[in-house]
């Protein structure tokens, strides 16, 4: 529930959020401009393109979080009415939202919630939702959309510009990338404390998990644009077949596991195939919350396997980059040291983490599932 991961520190947390999402489009498009005025078309097109891309999904979500709201000619059934509450939809709900901007208007409400209600949060009182609790909802969907859409293709696309181009770099080229990573990083932690909601986190174990998930991300990216580099287009083959490993992984286990509560899973399968190229621990293995199978140390081996893969496919990617024959420039030798040791040190740290995790919150609760301070010793008569 929303409520329970509200918090004092909320407030905070959405106004980082708000911020780097207004940041992210503006410099992105302000290293667009200048594309355009240095006469490269291509990078212009297509980072154009991923910044008007996420503009759909973002105008359907608001639509789909606000169709209950719009429930008047639920029992028409002329194609007339129809046509009116569509339209009707559309210029209320879809148009204002069709904007790169979406995602930070959404962190901003939630920070302004956070903030009305920010004395009862701070005493730690209820806090009445109403309808804000699909505002709040949407945000991290609204948030994850503008990641994997807008953040990591651009930071690729401007990292790639920074080692080909002849021009100097400009400083919105230098402000842009790391405020892209940075947001891509900030959305993957809120979405890692959706996924692994079973253990309680404080503010230094997140702060950990931020780094931890910055540095996988980070040399991650470099590796995918650094291969981009020297191999072009072979990229998409390398990536299509880890895409195709993890799936066909998940297909095995949903296979063996069976039953009908597996069913919206599997639906959202292909959703995870395009997922994996950046984080395959977003996997149907994870999702698996039925206490007698063991999902815990399930969800511990996703982690690993996925770190694991990672860090495999990173050392691959950079050391074909620093044999290629593209590897003439100064930065090979420290991006190929970067890299490799960025992909081993933040996975196993990563995993190392979130085993230590789960041992202190197994710590806290007995094997009956009760809190280790509610279970009284019997006294012997």
């Amino acid at each position: 529930m929303v409520e329970q991961d509200l918090k004092w520190y909320s407030t905070f947390v959405f106004l980082a959020g708000t911020i780097l999402s207004f940041a992210d489009p503006i410099t992105d498009i302000l290293t667009l401009v200048g594309f355009y005025r240095e006469d490269h078309k291509t990078w212009f097109g297509v980072g154009l393109t991923f910044v008007i891309l996420p503009c759909l999904p973002f105008a359907c979500l608001n639509c789909c979080m606000s169709e209950d709201e719009d429930d008047d000619d639920d029992d028409d059934e002329e194609l007339d009415a129809f046509c009116r509450k569509v339209g009707k939809m559309c210029l209320k709900h879809c148009l204002p939202w069709f904007n790169p901007f979406s995602a930070a208007f959404a962190r901003l409400r939630g920070f302004i919630f956070c903030l009305r209600n920010f004395k009862k949060l701070w005493n730690g009182e209820s806090v009445d939702f109403g309808k804000t609790d699909l505002i709040l909802g949407s945000t991290k969907i609204s948030a994850f959309i503008e990641a994997i859409l807008e953040s990591a293709p651009q930071f690729i696309i401007q990292l790639y510009a920074m080692s080909v181009q002849r021009e100097p770099v400009k400083i919105i080229q230098m402000i842009s990338l790391p405020v892209s990573l940075l947001s891509l990083t900030w959305t993957f932690t809120v979405v890692d404390q959706l996924i692994y909601d079973d253990i309680e986190m404080n503010v230094k174990h997140k702060l950990l998990w931020f780094m931890t998930r910055l540095l996988v991300l980070s040399s991650r990216l470099f590796a995918i644009c650094f291969f981009i580099v020297a191999f072009k287009w072979w990229c998409l083959a390398f990536m299509m077949f880890h895409c195709s490993s993890v799936l066909l992984l998940d297909l095995v286990w949903c296979i063996r596991k069976g039953g009908s509560d597996l069913e919206p899973v599997g639906y959202l399968l292909p959703i995870f195939f395009v997922l994996h190229w950046l984080r395959d621990d977003f996997s149907a293995a994870v999702f698996d919350v039925d206490p007698d199978s063991g999902w815990k140390e399930q969800r511990k081996k996703v982690l690993w396997l996925s770190n694991a893969l990672f860090a495999t496919e990173n050392l691959a990617m950079v050391l074909l980059f620093y044999f290629s024959p593209h590897s003439n420039a100064w930065y090979s030798l420290p991006v190929t040291v970067c890299v490799s040791s960025l992909s081993v040190i933040g996975g196993a740290m990563r995993v190392l983490h979130y085993t230590f995790l789960l041992r202190t919150s197994d710590q806290d609760f007995t094997p009956q599932g009760k809190p280790a301070e509610l279970v009284q010793p019997v006294q012997p008569v």
